[in-house]
């Protein structure tokens, strides 16, 4: 039950309001000390007041508004209150403080306006006729307005920004939209002199307009055309602002204020008259906990948990009600009349030099103090529940035939909700505890189990989903580059989500038309936005993670499996999201990463071949050749989008160019003639390494090209010798080259992996031929020892070596640089007295010789350990490396090597090591006498010899069958080997080495008569290299 009275102190408060019993007050004092007890006989529902006028609404919807003026002889005369015919129930007013019109707002949501110096005429504002508002505010001389939508609306005077247009100008007569809150969760907005501001629904407070006394709270005294995010007050769960003419102030969820602009009559209540140009805390409420703020001109209003209502700032009118107090900027207590015990404060309100306080008899019933979000807060799951509840076909199909209406009102409610990203925004958020008010650029606030739930209801209505479908793919093409909140970028997480349940569903996992809508959305935001959406994504869990990179996999296949693929904008777009997805989840820490296979799809080698026909044409410009429908496109995926191919996939692709390149080597001449042109390499197996820098230093860039031959002294071979002469030629020449001996190289302290020596320079061309062998050998497809750290590939990929690849080369330096960087306190660094001087490859090195001798601190001790690892890698092999890499490319086309990953480029080229022997076992085949069952003996006798070699041994023994001392990473799986019995004629077998054809991986094994006679010849065979060329 409500109270009927009100009570009111500061100008002429009281007058003007027709009592119960139809008694109008218009006299008395001007100014009263303590607030005045008024016996209404009617509830106030809304109150606001202004220079020119005070308006209030009943509980009945029925509006009043009372004129004040002012007389000849300088006094402000206020007049009665009149009654504003409606024809709808009113549900607020507001009053400018410079201006003679009163805003109404309808319950339906239309915006009425009154002048108060002609006849008490309501005209509705034909810009929002058609545009349901749910809030007005008023400022001096302009006005804002939310609409159900979220959207925000403002007119009026823009002397300073107030309108949020992004410019000054005079005025606007009708409503302008403000475009860059359009995203934006907004649940209220406010007005004061010359300011205006929005509040989210996860706290987000953002002002624009007049500045000149900090009253916007961004720490500065500069006006702001367009609304601009005030961070001092993120996170701090603000849930109601309010506005005086050049000072503001807000209320958190928690019940403290804090307030901000202008202090010249302590009505920022910091007991002091300072202005504050950012949001501080008014220490003096803290104790309390505040339920409602209200702020007039130059005073402000508190209304506490426990009915008591507080006041500071300006009291010349007595607005302040402190009786003979005289602290204005210190919150005190206004002195209400002796008799309230019977009731209790409800709701306060302050305008112009006026306050007011109304009264509720029901002590049990709390106000609100988080009202503003829960009344405005969507709840699009229950929307959803009701949609779906009475929409399956049948009753669709019946509402569709026989209520029109019923369906118009349905159709245009899913429309509005689905077509605005304010209402999106606002819903599924994370209510436990309130974390969507701990909302940031890393984290999104939203809870997504939630909405998954509600979609699912969605997606398995047809009528409903089709009208959802067509509303968001209204709203994506007018969503902003960047929103001015990050509040306003939650719409792509839920529609991440939308896209995973729409693809669960079995009979929608072919559509593609809104994932492409989608994609193109994303790519339309600023970077930021991008990095904000990136970082939100990548700190979900790892499951859901995995979920909506699959949204844009699911797509691309689709779209992938058509013949032909199309190569348009829309598939470019799904591969850019899915890139940037890539790029997000590479800075993520490890425990949360996904694999980086995650991302690859299955691609048909048919497709591959055709985007590589494509690359092929661009990029040698053979436009006389160019087929016709090439002319216009560009490769789909091929080195702009490695990171949906897998291995196998980039390997082909680079095989398959090497080959044509091969063929485009040869001479036209030799072509017709049906010869072929080989780079050929003569050499003596003595002095391999000698020969071989010869050779290539009397070759040209084209010689490479061309496919390989290689014969050893002189023995010219057929073509099936030439696989193994080559094999060999690159294991033989590599050994040579990567020893001690050869001195091209340094080494790390255990002698396993090897780099560019510090002392040798540019002129050397060993090194630039070292790039040319590493460059064939991938050219050509042969694996080389090669025991170079994963830098090597890092830095011929383009980028730079870290810390990780310094443990990687040397774990003694590596880590003792890790303990500088992340373990050891300052004063431990301290204690080590070391400096910038260190010794690299037997070297002395100054690394910041600007400052001899520098110590190293606990300030320095990153770009310490950033300058090692720098001349480590870069710095003190910058010439030769750059020589190799030279090398490298001018056999390999340096863009599709960039399809690989380090890792992948070094296991390409080095292979792997080979420990599965168990494996090889398995995959051997027998011939001749040896294919029986049970096994041969002679067969179980080799394989128990062979279990007791050693590690070492194994691997010379898988050299020794297949030529490979470490296997293809693509062909692990194939390593197999065929025995069959050696050919000894009339003499004994226990005189004979086993042997081997390496081209086809056989063994010739001898019928041994004893393990001990075997296992001496196999290991002697082993030691010598014994093989066989055929």
């Amino acid at each position: 039950m409500h109270c009927d009275n009100m009570f009111s102190w500061g100008e002429d408060g009281h007058r003007g309001f027709r009592l119960k019993g139809g008694v109008i007050i218009d006299s008395g004092p001007t100014t009263d000390v303590g607030g005045h007890r008024l016996n209404l006989g009617y509830h106030i529902a809304d109150l606001s007041a202004g220079r020119s006028a005070l308006a209030f609404v009943k509980t009945n919807g029925n509006a009043f508004v009372i004129r004040t003026s002012e007389s000849q002889d300088g006094r402000r005369v206020r007049g009665k209150q009149k009654c504003v015919k409606c024809k709808e129930k009113i549900q607020a007013v507001g009053c400018h403080d410079d201006d003679d019109v009163v805003t109404l707002l309808s319950e339906g949501g239309q915006v009425l306006c009154v002048d108060t110096t002609r006849a008490y005429n309501l005209k509705p504002l034909e810009a929002l006729c058609d545009i349901p508002v749910s809030q007005v505010a008023c400022g001096s001389q302009h006005s804002v307005a939310l609409t159900k939508g979220g959207q925000v609306y403002t007119w009026g005077r823009d002397s300073r920004g107030q309108l949020g247009q992004g410019r000054s100008g005079p005025s606007a007569g009708s409503p302008q939209h403000i475009r860059s809150l359009s995203a934006l969760p907004l649940v209220q907005v406010a007005a004061g002199g010359e300011q205006s501001f929005g509040l989210s629904v996860s706290g987000a407070v953002f002002g624009w307009g007049g500045n000149d006394r900090g009253q916007l709270g961004l720490g500065d005294t500069r006006d702001r055309h367009a609304p601009t995010p005030v961070h001092c007050l993120n996170m701090k769960t603000t849930i109601h602002i309010s506005c005086g003419k050049d000072h503001t102030a807000i209320l958190t969820k928690n019940g403290a204020v804090f307030t901000f602009g202008s202090g010249q009559y302590g009505q920022l209540g910091h007991n002091s008259f300072s202005d504050e140009l950012r949001p501080r805390l008014v220490a003096e409420l803290w104790g309390a906990k505040v339920t409602e703020i209200a702020c007039g001109r130059h005073h402000t209003l508190a209304l506490t948990d426990s009915k008591k209502v507080y006041s500071f700032g300006c009291g010349a009118q007595g607005q302040l009600g402190h009786g003979e107090e005289s602290h204005p900027s210190v919150p005190l207590p206004v002195q209400l009349s002796q008799d309230t015990d019977d009731a209790r404060i409800r709701n306060i309100f302050a305008g112009g030099n006026c306050s007011f306080a109304t009264c509720d008899e029901d002590v049990g019933e709390e106000a609100n103090a988080d009202g503003v979000n829960n009344k405005t807060q969507h709840r699009l799951d229950d929307m959803i529940d009701k949609w779906t509840s009475k929409c399956d076909s049948k009753q669709w199909k019946k509402i569709k035939q026989c209520n029109g209406l019923k369906m118009l009102n349905l159709h245009r409610e899913i429309c509005r909700t689905f077509s605005s990203a304010s209402c999106l925004n606002t819903s599924f958020l994370e209510q436990s505890e309130d974390k969507h008010f701990q909302t940031s650029p890393k984290y999104s606030g939203l809870n997504l189990s939630v909405a998954r739930r509600a979609f699912k209801k969605l997606v398995k209505e047809d009528n409903v989903f089709a009208e959802v479908e067509a509303a968001v793919l209204l709203l994506l093409p007018s969503l902003e580059k960047k929103p001015a909140g990050v509040e306003g970028l939650r719409i792509y997480l839920l529609l991440n989500e939308l896209l995973h349940v729409i693809q669960s569903h079995e009979q929608r996992r072919t559509s593609t038309t809104l994932a492409e809508a989608v994609a193109a959305a994303v790519l339309n935001l600023s970077a930021d936005s991008l990095q904000v959406i990136g970082d939100w994504w990548s700190s979900l869990l790892p499951s859901t993670m995995v979920e909506h990179v699959n949204v844009w996999k699911q797509a691309l296949s689709v779209i992938l499996s058509l013949k032909p693929v199309p190569r348009n904008s829309g598939v470019r777009n799904l591969l850019l999201v899915l890139k940037y997805m890539y790029n997000a989840n590479s800075r993520t820490a490890e425990p949360q990463r996904m694999p980086e296979t995650d991302f690859r799809l299955l691609i048909d080698k048919n497709f591959l071949v055709e985007d590589l026909q494509i690359w092929i044409f661009r990029s040698q410009l053979k436009f006389f050749f160019f087929p016709f429908q090439y002319l216009h496109i560009e490769p789909l995926i091929l080195c702009s989008f490695p990171i949906v191919m897998d291995l196998e996939s980039k390997k082909f692709v680079f095989d398959v160019n090497a080959e044509y390149t091969k063929n485009e080597a040869q001479d036209p001449l030799d072509v017709l003639w049906g010869l072929e042109e080989y780079f050929v390499l003569d050499l003596k197996r003595a002095s391999v390494l000698e020969d071989t820098f010869e050779r290539l230093a009397a070759a040209t860039p084209a010689d490479y090209k061309l496919p390989l031959a290689v014969y050893f002294d002189e023995n010219f071979t057929t073509v099936d010798d030439q696989y193994l002469y080559k094999k060999d030629f690159f294991h033989e020449l590599f050994h040579e080259m990567m020893s001690a001996e050869s001195g091209m190289f340094m080494f790390n302290d255990s002698k396993t992996l090897a780099w560019f020596p510090s002392t040798a320079t540019e002129e050397d061309q060993r090194y630039f031929q070292f790039g040319v062998l590493c460059g064939l050998a991938l050219y050509n497809q042969y694996i080389i020892h090669l025991p170079f750290p994963l830098a090597l590939f890092i830095k011929l990929l383009g980028v730079k070596p870290s810390l990780w690849d310094m443990i990687d080369f040397s774990p003694c330096v590596g880590e003792s640089l890790m303990n500088i960087l992340e373990v050891y306190e300052d004063d431990d660094i301290k204690n080590l007295y070391m400096d910038f001087v260190i010794n690299w490859d037997g070297t002395e090195v100054d690394l910041d010789p600007k400052n001899p001798v520098k110590p190293l601190t606990g300030e320095n001790k990153k770009e310490f350990v950033d300058a090692y690892v720098n001349h480590a890698f870069n710095t003190s092999v910058e010439g030769v490396f750059q020589e190799f890499k030279r090398g490298f490319f001018q056999v390999c086309d340096q863009d599709l090597v960039k399809l690989f990953r380090p890792k992948e480029l070094q296991e390409v080229l080095v292979g792997k090591d080979f420990h599965d022997w168990a494996k090889l076992k398995q995959n051997t085949g027998y011939e001749g006498e040896y294919n029986t069952t049970p096994p041969h003996p002679t067969i179980q006798m080799f394989w128990e010899v062979f279990d007791e070699l050693t590690e070492d041994q194994k691997k010379a023994f898988l050299w020794f069958v297949t030529g490979f001392e470490r296997v293809p990473i693509l062909g692990m799986e194939t390593i197999e080997m065929t025995v069959k019995v050696k050919g000894v004629g009339d003499l004994s077998d226990d005189e004979h080495y086993p042997e081997t054809h390496t081209c086809y991986s056989i063994l010739e094994l001898p019928l041994y008569s004893t393990k001990e006679i075997m296992q001496s010849k196999l290991t002697e065979a082993l030691s010598n290299n014994r093989r066989i060329y055929k």
